[in-house]
């Protein structure tokens, strides 16, 4: 299986799919894909850290300096937050090992869905459906 998604949608996915409730196969299916975004976000995490390490500001002890709120201290912060916007909006490939049907199975979750959505919810279940379309007009052209 694989398909893409913006970094910024990857948290709000695996957020809004934790939250479905769902049985059997199709609890399964979601439980994969769960896993794969999480791999996904690691990687982000890492490219963020990546960031910090570079524009993080360090004190005499080399350890990092915290603004009241508890978030590290940026030095060159437009800089700083260009690089994590673009990080941001980067496309992530989504690939893994599951079964052959498991794109198809995951956009039946999404198209079956009937709850309410709003705010990163609605958000995210719009960027996952268009993940799934595409992967499944590109599995079809092949």
């Amino acid at each position: 299986m694989k398909i893409n998604l913006q970094n910024s949608y990857l948290v709000p996915s695996i957020n809004f799919l934790q939250g479905i409730k769902l049985k059997g196969k199709q609890s399964r299916s979601r439980s994969k894909l769960v896993k794969l975004l999480t791999k996904s976000l690691k990687t982000l995490q890492e490219d963020e850290n990546a960031l910090l390490d570079q524009y993080g500001e360090r004190d005499d002890d080399g350890e990092f300096v915290k603004e009241e709120n508890g978030n590290i201290k940026v030095t060159k912060k437009a800089e700083w937050q260009k690089e994590h916007r673009e990080l941001l909006e980067t496309i992530a490939e989504i690939e893994g090992g599951t079964y052959v049907n498991h794109i198809d199975d995951c956009k039946k979750i999404l198209d079956d869905y009937d709850g309410e959505l709003d705010g990163a919810n609605a958000e995210a279940y719009d960027a996952l459906l268009d993940a799934f379309e595409a992967a499944k007009k590109e599995k079809e052209g092949k």
